[in-house]
């Protein structure tokens, strides 16, 4: 009887054990899946803010020819505009 009732204790101990150990496990993966989520937002913003300068780029870019070319970025505006109204009335020619 005391050899299992040794058994019994051991094994009570070994269970506490591995409760304590589940515990601690499931908090730092709580904390872990926190952090995941942080640096997926934070690469989601790294993503956006490399779209909206590679966006920036290409304008700066366009900007320049546009200067090489002799046009100001007025005149390319109301040029752009102009092409556009003439897009808009080829559409509604269309769509009739």
């Amino acid at each position: 009887m005391d050899h299992l009732s040794e058994r019994l204790e051991n094994l009570r101990s070994q269970v506490q054990k591995l409760s304590v150990a589940f515990n601690q496990l499931n908090t730092k993966n709580e904390a872990l899946e926190i952090e995941n989520q942080e640096l997926r937002e934070k690469l989601s913003r790294k993503g956006e803010k490399i779209k909206a300068l590679k966006e920036e780029r290409e304008l700066i870019i366009n900007a320049r020819s546009l200067t090489d070319v002799g046009m100001s970025s007025k005149e390319a505006r109301l040029k752009i505009n102009e092409l556009v109204r003439g897009i808009d009335k080829c559409i509604a020619q269309l769509n009739q």
